[in-house]
């Protein structure tokens, strides 16, 4: 087995970043905060996403929520961002599922999370 190689392929002004491990097994894409891992994923556009949702709801912490639980800050946020939130851990079905809505009104809130995420880092570009 031979080690990894990792490339940062996204770095954000708070420090957090996308990291692309590639390896024997099928590549993974790391959403780090100040090199700190806090989640995998298969692809990357998973991973950005993830990286959207982690700014928009000011970070948050899935330590004891289980595979299937919601951290308490996503909970209290707006139905998109827990959309979405269920859209990237499980799937745009589940989400739409679990919402009792059409799969495309939950690709619309995740559409909505990454422009929100945009304006967001945009305005802090403008600020910092």
């Amino acid at each position: 087995m031979t080690d990894s190689q990792e490339t940062v392929i996204e770095a954000y002004d708070d420090g957090s970043r996308i990291v692309h491990e590639e390896r024997n097994r099928p590549d993974v894409y790391h959403f780090e905060d100040r090199n700190r891992r806090i989640a995998s994923f298969d692809l990357p556009q998973a991973a950005r996403l993830y990286a959207d949702l982690y700014a928009i709801a000011g970070g948050f912490d899935e330590k004891q929520t289980g595979r299937r639980g919601v951290p308490p800050s996503i909970v209290s946020a707006d139905e998109e961002v827990r959309m979405t939130y269920l859209a990237v851990q499980l799937s745009v079905t589940y989400a739409a599922r679990a919402f009792d809505v059409d799969e495309s009104v939950v690709r619309d809130a995740v559409d909505s999370v990454h422009a929100r995420a945009a304006e967001l880092r945009s305005g802090a570009d403008e600020n910092g």
